[in-house]
């Protein structure tokens, strides 16, 4: 048995084989009507069409073998050495044949003896297989049969083309019905966004500028259903001279195809005068032939009404904001007249209740001495009420001067002046601080209050402590303070920052109640913030965060603030 050999055109004979897409598909009847034809016309009782593949040869149909649509190896195919002829091919007996004696698919049950057959070929000389007739008997086929097996051949042909013609026409369908699927979900899409766009959102035909669809907004604007609007024009819908302004914009439209768009325009519908806002659009065809104007209408009828409140309301609260700036000025100039106005008598009282307990001490009883301590203890807290109070006046109109400040040296200055004597000294642990950009002089007075607090409250704990820490976190510095002190409650939170609210009576600690206010006035003027958390009888931890350095900062800004501060 012999190798049948390789077509010299085997890379272009496949390609054309698998171009037609036609190996391993389901029974055709037109196909084994053509074998039976086949083996009818040459007297056999055998006929097949048969494609080979790159590595095997396979059944398209059959007559009177039983074997179906199977396939064999390429090596033992008779059809294999049958492509490798122009023209039609036979073997009277294969058995006297050298290329066949000893080839497994001829010396089954059933021995095939002759074999003919009519090559499939294409236009281009593709030859994709055959159509072949076999019988059991060694003979000829005359020469009326080959022709007729030839003609066959092309019939086979045909239908294959027919059979791939078909199964593009019916992928073509299924991509056609899939397109018209998507291409309805999309505009069922496209309804549905138009529909829900809040702004009116109308077409009109480029010719006559009739209406052709509007959505909801638009029915909404007008006042109108949209069967009302479809197939009318601007003149029956709003009358004539709006008409007029409208298609006027339209011609500009369709004759320069620029987008339009109006400045607030006023619009009469059934829902009485609107303002809108337009912009329309060309439409063009594939030619580029403009076939529609696309309008889109926000309803600005609300908003102008709120500007024109807005504006209103500025010019109330300028009136307002000088009427107040002038009362602020009044006050500033009333604070510091009646703080200096109450330091002479002050200290008339306290130089008197001095020279009284001096004097005439020793003549009273107990009770007059303690009558004296109180008046001079109150008359002292009551000059240094009168100095924070003149000093958180002063914070509403002072420049705030900005530079870089050492945050760790300027605590350990105010630490150290805040307790010169070191036999009493509360301890302080100082960690890291990130240096600020700030008024040195403003920032003091924050560290002097916190610090200050810090030792008052937590001195009569057992083992007093305070602790400062800074970090950076974003945007912000953000320093602490930390005491093991009375703490506080935090339901009345909301008094810590206001003036001359205090958390301590003055038996159980000596304040002004000026001290928080002072620092929360310093820290927002600096654009920062303050807070604080505790506990009664486990200590406070006050934080304010001052704005990390901008590097095109202004080095000097003012700021004013009302009496309150807080």
């Amino acid at each position: 048995m012999l190798t049948p050999d390789i077509p010299h055109n085997e890379a272009e004979r496949l390609s054309a084989l698998y171009a037609y897409d036609t190996l391993d598909t389901p029974v055709d009847s037109l196909f084994d009507g053509v074998a039976e034809l086949a083996a009818t016309l040459c007297g056999t009782p055998f006929a097949a069409v048969t494609l080979i593949d790159r590595d095997r040869q396979w059944f398209k149909a059959e007559h009177g073998m039983g074997v179906g649509q199977s396939d064999i190896p390429r090596d033992h195919s008779l059809c294999a050495h049958a492509i490798l002829q122009e023209t039609y091919f036979e073997v009277p007996d294969l058995s006297l044949d050298e290329r066949f004696i000893g080839n497994p698919t001829l010396n089954g049950e059933v021995k095939i003896r002759f074999y003919g057959g009519s090559q499939l070929t294409t236009d281009n000389g593709a030859t994709l297989g055959m159509l072949c007739v076999m019988d059991l008997q060694p003979r000829l086929l005359s020469a009326a049969q080959q022709r007729a097996l030839s003609q066959l051949s092309h019939m086979v042909m045909a239908l294959l083309a027919t059979s791939k013609r078909n199964r593009q026409l019916h992928d073509s369908r299924a991509l056609l019905g899939q397109r018209s699927a998507e291409l309805v979900s999309a505009n069922l899409f496209l309804d549905s966004m138009i529909e829900h766009i809040p702004a009116a959102v109308y077409i009109k035909e480029a010719t006559q500028l009739r209406y052709v669809r509007v959505n909801r907004a638009a029915e909404e604007m007008m006042g109108m259903r949209r069967d009302e609007v479809i197939g009318k024009g601007a003149a029956e819908l709003f009358g004539q001279p709006q008409a007029d302004i409208l298609e006027e914009q339209d011609r500009q439209v369709a004759v320069n195809n620029p987008a339009f768009e109006s400045v607030d325009q006023l619009i009469s519908s059934r829902r009485g005068v609107r303002v809108l806002h337009t912009r329309k659009v060309p439409v063009s065809d594939a030619q580029g032939e403009l076939t529609h104007i696309l309008g889109i209408a926000e309803d600005v009828t609300r908003q102008k009404a709120m500007q024109a409140e807005i504006l209103e309301l500025n010019a109330v609260l300028q009136t307002k904001a000088r009427d107040l700036e002038a009362l602020n000025r009044s006050l500033e100039v009333f604070s510091a007249a009646a703080t200096h106005d109450l330091r002479a008598p002050l200290g008339v009282i306290a130089g008197y209740a001095g020279l009284l307990q001096k004097k005439y001490g020793p003549l009273l009883d107990d009770k007059g001495r303690g009558w004296l301590s109180v008046i001079g203890g109150r008359a002292k807290s009551m000059a240094q009420l009168i100095d924070d109070l003149l000093a958180f006046s002063k914070l509403g109109h002072r420049a705030v001067s900005t530079s870089a400040v050492d945050m760790q040296a300027l605590v350990q200055s105010v630490a150290a002046e805040l307790q010169p004597d070191t036999a009493v000294r509360t301890p302080i642990q100082l960690g890291q601080l990130p240096p600020a950009r700030a008024d040195a002089a403003l920032l003091r007075q924050v560290w002097v209050n916190l610090l200050s607090n810090a030792i008052k409250y937590s001195s009569r704990a057992p083992d007093p402590l305070v602790e400062v820490s800074g970090r950076t976190e974003g945007a912000e510095l953000i320093y602490t303070v930390r005491d093991n002190g009375a703490g506080f409650d935090m339901a009345s939170y909301d008094k810590l920052f206001a003036v001359f609210e205090r958390l301590h009576t003055d038996q159980e600690f000596e304040g002004t109640g000026i001290g928080l206010p002072i620092v929360h006035r310093i820290v927002t003027q600096h654009g920062g913030r303050v807070w604080a958390e505790s506990r009664v009888g486990h200590g406070a931890v006050f934080h304010f965060a001052l704005p990390v350095p901008a590097q095109d900062a202004p080095e000097t800004h003012e700021t004013r603030e009302g009496p309150s501060g807080a």
